[in-house]
């Protein structure tokens, strides 16, 4: 609609301007015209007449000169009686379209002087403009298409690549960063926002582990310590309430430098400085140990453990590591199902490797779901237990570093937890 009106205004004006400009050399004409008759009279008039009608300059005029008798004296006798004014007309024996335009003065009490122009070029601009128009109409919503779609495209593809960042640092941690074009348009200016944002809260996260950290080591040598001198007051005391009590706060001490420990452990993970040693781990084979190993486990707390290992899966990761991360959740499963309860691990050796540990149990409520890799959260009403609530985060982080998506979901009844390396 935009490029219709904008052609119908442009060429209205193109036709008047050249209608105006075709008026504009007949007047200059009859101007140079009434100056040789000024100067030579009659017989120079016709002089000039003869010359321009001989003349390539003015191609597509005619003139004429008459008396009041209509006698010619010089020129084309095709012309009709004019008036002074400007006329149309056609001439005697041209096609309808071949429309001319006329202007006629008097020279004299006896002399009519008339110059014409054929419109040709007028009534070729307009049919070049009718065509452009339609071909213009014909071609500009194809345009208008391509362009919009490469600009949609454009767009998207720069949406897509913070959806992308946004996805790696949900799943991966804050160090991804969203890509800059170096453009400087405002997807940039935004990229570049939200990069400052993330470096402000890494920064902030990094700190905070840094002071958890710090923390735990600082406390960790005193608690040691005191942990050593309730041992050897345990070995000198010899009346029971004294022993019960040394017992109590020994306990109370070694579930502390449990946690400490953990809190350790986590800000080592995070800091990827294990990732250096990653090797070559048979995923199946540590898990098939570990089957053998945790069977009697589940057995004597009156539950049963099933396995279905595909053979020969191999990771690139840290042996150690994931074999906390898997003896974690095994424990976990073990420690807080009720009695009866089975619980089964498989491993798929489709891309990606998936890992997964389930239940028939009664399962974590979904709002809860997520929150059960925060630190220090603990279930305490659906599971029971002496943890510190820190052997979830520590799955997570050994997850994270082995670029695992891990998955807490229901498993109709129960608990199923994926891993998907």
């Amino acid at each position: 609609m935009v490029i219709l009106v904008l052609f119908t205004i442009g060429g209205i004006a193109t036709v008047v301007f050249l209608d105006h400009e075709l008026k504009w050399r007949v007047d200059d004409e009859v101007a140079a015209l009434k100056d040789a008759f000024a100067m030579a009279g009659e017989p120079g008039l016709i002089r000039a007449i003869e010359n321009r009608e001989r003349s390539v300059y003015t191609e597509g005029l005619s003139y004429r000169l008459s008396t009041f008798g209509n006698q010619l004296l010089a020129g084309k006798d095709f012309l009709p009686d004019f008036s002074e004014d400007w006329t149309e007309f056609v001439p005697p024996g041209n096609d309808p379209d071949e429309v001319h335009v006329a202007k006629a003065v008097r020279l004299s009490d006896t002399l009519w002087l008339a110059v014409a122009i054929d419109r040709e070029q007028l009534n070729d601009a307009i049919e070049l403009l009718v065509n452009g128009a339609a071909w213009t109409l014909g071609i500009a919503p194809l345009l208008a298409l391509l362009c919009g779609w490469m600009m949609s495209m454009m767009v998207l593809r720069r949406i897509e690549a913070i959806t992308r960042t946004t996805v790696r640092i949900r799943e991966e941690g804050l160090h991804a960063r969203v890509p800059i074009s170096g453009s400087g348009d405002e997807f940039d200016r935004l990229a570049l926002n939200i990069n400052a944002m993330l470096d402000s809260i890494e920064t902030l996260t990094r700190n905070i582990e840094q002071v958890s950290a710090g923390i735990a080591h600082n406390l960790r040598s005193p608690l040691s310590r005191l942990h050593n001198t309730l041992h050897g007051l345990r070995q000198e005391a010899s009346q029971p309430p004294l022993l019960d009590a040394i017992d109590g706060a020994a306990e109370q001490v070694t579930s502390v430098l449990r946690t400490f420990d953990a809190l350790l452990r986590i800000g080592q993970i995070g800091s990827g400085t294990r990732r250096a040693g990653f090797r070559a781990v048979d995923l199946s084979e540590l898990l098939i140990e570990l089957v053998d190993t945790y069977e009697p486990v589940a057995s004597a707390a009156g539950k049963r453990l099933t396995a279905e290992i595909a053979p020969k899966v191999q990771i690139q990761g840290d042996k150690e590591l994931l074999l906390q991360m898997i003896v974690n959740l095994l424990e976990n499963a073990v420690e807080h199902t009720p009695e009866n309860t089975t619980i089964s691990l498989a491993l798929a050796s489709r891309s990606p490797v998936t890992l997964v540990i389930a239940d028939d149990g009664q399962g974590i409520p979904e709002a809860e779901r997520q929150r059960v890799f925060e630190r220090f959260y603990r279930l305490d009403r659906s599971f029971p237990g002496n943890g510190s609530g820190l052997g979830l985060s520590i799955v997570q982080a050994i997850a994270k570093l082995h670029g695992a998506r891990i998955n807490v979901a229901d498993n109709e009844p129960g608990l199923r937890v994926e891993l998907k390396f």
